[in-house]
């Protein structure tokens, strides 16, 4: 396989996994908490590239800790989770930087961990995002009831006898599989497009969670085809071009989806006009 070859592969996996997780990030509203964790797990990637170890297993712990971390501090009664989020992001991110700043080659080794180099991707990387697509599929199928339960219903969910923590680190954990995959095609910055905007541009089009799934899916397998095509054909970033094809395929979505609600409520409207009109009509008429 070329060069190209390996990073349409990357690109078509990559987006399917991260449109299966999406679905689950969206109805658990946790976008925000997603963009944290790709900001929070650019240090984790930046001490393996230093020490010369394995991307996905130095960034993998460091996430893991990350993720254990989010969690301790949004349990704690003082502590909401916006803020545990917010105090993770800021925080992980500026660490990446200083790390990245005590090195030589600063700005180039920056650009590189922060919106990925999808066309220097081995055979590696395609096995690692193939092994956190099967991981995550056995999660959104083995336990979809719980996390569906666990994201409408958390007092519920609590009440029928579940474990919080147990579906919520489980989720968590795959989210973070997501990013550590994602890093070396889109970079940690780019990661969070990858992991929300298929599901954001599913639920314009439908509310059912099964057929949102399968909409995000293609649509995260189909934006990472066309941006690498796209990246290849232009010689420009892949990585940006993936998320401005993603962002102007949801603006498309937005404004189709407006206007066929528009005509719907016009259509509506003009039908509930006739019924009245024809109801009056018959009064009239038995009236006489």
């Amino acid at each position: 396989m070329t060069a190209v070859d390996k990073a349409i592969v990357e690109a078509v996996l990559l987006g399917a996994v991260g449109g299966l997780i999406s679905v689950r990030v969206l109805l658990r509203r946790l976008p925000f908490f997603t963009m944290a964790m790709t900001h929070a797990t650019f240090p984790g990637v930046v001490l393996a590239a230093i020490a010369g170890v394995n991307l996905y297993l130095g960034s993998g712990l460091f996430g893991v800790l990350v993720v254990l971390g989010v969690l301790a501090l949004s349990r704690r009664p003082e502590q909401g989770t916006a803020t545990a989020i917010g105090i993770v992001l800021s925080a992980g991110f500026a660490l990446g930087v200083i790390l990245l700043s005590a090195r030589d080659g600063f700005s180039k080794d920056l650009t590189a961990f922060t919106v990925g180099q999808i066309l220097t991707v081995g055979t590696a990387d395609l096995v690692a995002v193939s092994v956190v697509g099967v991981i995550v599929a056995v999660l959104v199928t083995a336990g979809g009831r719980q996390l569906t339960f666990r994201a409408f219903d958390p007092e519920g969910h609590a009440a029928a006898g579940y474990g919080a923590t147990g579906i919520d680190l489980a989720l968590l954990l795959a989210v973070e599989a997501v990013i550590l995959v994602a890093v070396p095609a889109v970079g940690a910055i780019l990661a969070v497009a990858v992991l929300v905007a298929p599901a954001a541009i599913a639920r314009l089009w439908t509310r059912d969670i099964p057929a949102m799934t399968a909409v995000a899916v293609a649509v995260g397998a189909g934006c990472g085809l066309a941006g690498v095509l796209i990246s290849t054909r232009y010689d420009v970033a892949a990585g940006g071009t993936v998320t401005v094809v993603t962002g102007a395929l949801f603006a498309v979505s937005l404004a189709a989806t407006a206007a066929r609600n528009a005509v719907a409520r016009h259509v509506g409207s003009r039908v509930a006009r006739v019924a009245r009109s024809s109801a009056g009509g018959e009064r009239r008429v038995r009236e006489t």
